[in-house]
């Protein structure tokens, strides 16, 4: 009867902890799902069509103005977020870090260069051929 009662016990956790992944494994989906499917791609600034706390991106095939170079992000429906800029001998330059939906539409960022705390964003609009962020906090 001890053997049977520490088999169920055993076939519980081990049930119980399996339900528990597959439930944890859901809120990480529908954390994504809060976000519209759209923003998951390479993004480019188009510093031009900014206005005073907005920024505007465009996919990565969109034909921009010359320019000396310009900045872009990605996020991935994993949670990975990929910073992309100059590095210091003017070569393209990627960091990659992370990002966590807070709400519907507000996302933590956490990459390396923006420090321990991460940055907030909020999407002002994301669609297949524009995407209007506004950072909310102080970090440039």
């Amino acid at each position: 009867m001890l053997f049977v009662n520490r088999l169920n016990r055993r076939s519980f956790l081990l049930l119980f902890s399996s339900i528990l992944l597959i439930q944890l494994g859901c809120l990480e989906r529908s954390m994504a799902n809060h976000l519209p499917s759209t923003i998951f791609q390479h993004w480019i600034h188009s510093r031009e069509e900014d206005t005073e706390d907005i920024q505007v991106y465009r996919p990565i095939g969109y034909q921009f103005p010359p320019s000396r170079g310009r900045n872009g992000l990605e996020f991935r429906p994993n949670g990975e977020f990929i910073l992309y800029g100059l590095g210091p001998t003017d070569r393209p330059q990627k960091i990659v870090g992370s990002w966590t939906a807070q709400s519907n539409n507000k996302i933590k960022i956490d990459v390396s260069v923006w420090g321990d705390k991460g940055r907030m964003m909020e999407v002002i609009s994301c669609d297949e051929k524009v995407l209007k962020l506004r950072y909310l906090d102080s970090t440039s």
